[in-house]
């Protein structure tokens, strides 16, 4: 493939990146208005919290609760990160 070729792909996937956050975002500005909806399932994938098994984490930048699997620990800033998050740094 060519490099014009290439930074085509790369933009347009860039293009799709940014509308999938905005509509994740729009999402869970939804959600979060329902009473206290983000405090027993996550703000991601809608998962309920438990104690042991499935513990909600504060997402360092966007600060909504998300389960185990929708975020990732990142170690510089030793924080969890949502999947969202994660994807628009």
């Amino acid at each position: 493939m060519s490099p014009c070729g290439k930074l085509n792909r790369q933009l347009q996937e860039g293009g799709e990146m940014k509308q999938e956050l905005v509509e994740e975002g729009s999402r869970c500005s939804i959600l979060s208005k329902q009473h206290r909806f983000n405090e027993h399932c996550c703000i991601r994938c809608c998962a309920p919290f438990t104690f042991l098994l499935n513990p909600k984490r504060l997402c360092l930048d966007c600060q909504y609760n998300v389960c185990k699997t929708c975020c990732t620990y990142n170690k510089r800033d030793k924080a969890w990160l949502c999947s969202a998050c994660q994807k628009g740094r």
